[in-house]
């Protein structure tokens, strides 16, 4: 890029206002980030799942897929302790972290369309797979942090809701797309499909400052601003202290739980519906991505028109409650109904149904987890968290193969509905301030 490109980029960007300064701003920004995340995680969690199903892999091979690609999202305390510790501080705190995980994440993509790994490659794969997924958890703690640190409390649920809704639309794009490539095409071009896809709503990050006078890039004009100086730790052991001190409390302690327990069941759930679809029901990973694709759109769609609203006047936890004893009825109708006989309308229905309830229960989780955080170890703090759910995540999709042996698709749909319930039951010991409705901020 020339140097008249670099200033007619830098000054337009610096007519819009920063991140801290407009509330439309920090909605669309989270929105087009978490877009970007999901179609990276609708190829980790649906489109190769569901390739490897077609392609005679066993339910345990994409068990076990899917907990190596967890793994990095287990290490997300890791990772914070990182994100919290160092900073380009001129960038913000947490922008430059951003933009490098993206950069690397397109970097990998290409290399994983030059290998072009076989289905039956599945080292090669998970290899791949995990370098993948540990690019996409840095990009997610970093995003969360920054957003626990520039928005008020009042709009948590609101911006989670405008995120989710995106990362939702990410996921129904990347797994339909990059299903339709990898069983019409080859794997190149649906790797090569899914960085171009990612690169776009990835620069949001460039082109959005944290807070007003801070740099566009490293060799742009701009200063490093005092709140990101005064909250921006100088040793390890002030971020290992402090994030101890918010943790161990009553409320993170028992939303980590709830985060275990919810992952356990959705890992389960990843494993175990793309191999019934294409062992069961005969369908191609194109069909199955697809009507996953749809079930993101309306999750997301609900999630964008009323979850956000839902999530704030009822109370994150009163909502938690009332969609795991609904998910747990539908899961239980599945094990009455479709695997004594099911039909392709049946299934679709129970899937949409299924995915649009549940994805009100991660709503709240992840309110619930921005809530108890603070801002100078946000990072840290929320991965931990966060990084709990995907270690349950990791532990239900490698029990998948164990349970399909003592009991197969009932053993493993039971599975689902005691683990959603035992995180629900978690949110019971929750305080008012944590669990219950918002309040308006304090006036300045």
């Amino acid at each position: 890029m020339t140097d008249t490109a670099n200033a007619a980029l830098s000054t337009g960007a610096s007519k819009l206002p920063a991140y801290t300064e407009n509330v439309r701003l920090r909605l669309a920004t989270g929105t087009l980030l978490y877009l970007a995340q999901g179609l990276a995680q609708g190829l980790f969690f649906v489109a190769i799942p569901s390739w490897l199903a077609v392609n005679g892999q066993p339910v345990g091979a994409i068990g076990s897929f899917v907990a190596a690609i967890s793994l990095p999202w287990s290490l997300k305390f890791f990772i914070g302790a990182v994100v919290d510790r160092y900073a380009f501080l001129p960038m913000g705190r947490r922008r430059a972290w951003l933009v490098g995980a993206q950069a690397c994440l397109i970097i990998s993509l290409i290399a994983f369309a030059i290998r072009s790994p076989l289905p039956s490659e599945l080292t090669t794969i998970i290899i791949f797979g995990t370098g993948l997924s540990a690019m996409t958890a840095v990009q997610d703690v970093a995003l969360d942090a920054m957003i626990i640190d520039l928005t008020p409390k009042n709009e948590l649920g609101k911006i989670n809701a405008y995120m989710l809704g995106g990362k939702s639309a990410g996921l129904a794009g990347g797994a339909a797309l990059v299903a339709y490539f990898l069983e019409f095409q080859s794997f190149a071009i649906a790797m090569i499909a899914t960085a171009c896809l990612f690169s776009i709503p990835a620069f949001a990050a460039i082109l959005i400052r944290e807070r007003p006078g801070e740099k566009l890039f490293p060799w742009n004009e701009g200063q490093t601003s005092d709140q990101s100086r005064d909250a921006k730790p100088e040793a390890w052991w002030p971020v290992l202290r402090e994030t101890l001190r918010v943790l161990f409390r009553r409320d993170p302690l028992l939303i980590i739980g709830l985060c275990i327990f919810y992952g356990m069941h959705q890992g389960i759930f990843e494993a175990t519906m793309p191999a019934f679809a294409a062992q069961e029901m005969q369908w191609g990973e194109t069909r199955y991505a697809s009507l996953a694709g749809i079930g993101y759109l309306i999750s997301g769609a609900a999630g964008f028109l009323v979850g956000g609203w839902a999530t704030d006047k009822l109370g994150p936890a009163k909502l938690g409650y009332w969609t795991s004893g609904i998910v747990a009825c539908i899961i239980a109708s599945f094990i009455f109904v479709a695997l004594a006989s099911t039909t392709d309308l049946f299934f679709s229905s129970w899937y949409l149904f299924y995915g649009t309830i549940v994805f009100g229960f991660y709503l709240c989780m992840v309110t619930l987890g921005m809530r108890v955080c603070e801002e100078h170890v946000a990072a840290t703090s929320y991965a931990l968290m966060m990084g709990s759910m995907a270690l349950g995540l990791m532990l239900g999709a490698g029990s998948v193969g164990f349970l399909d042996q003592i009991g197969g698709y009932e053993a493993l749909l039971t599975a689902m509905i005691v683990t959603i319930l035992v995180s629900a039951a978690m949110g019971l010991g929750l305080s008012p301030s944590t669990g219950g409705p918002a309040m308006p901020e304090p006036a300045a």
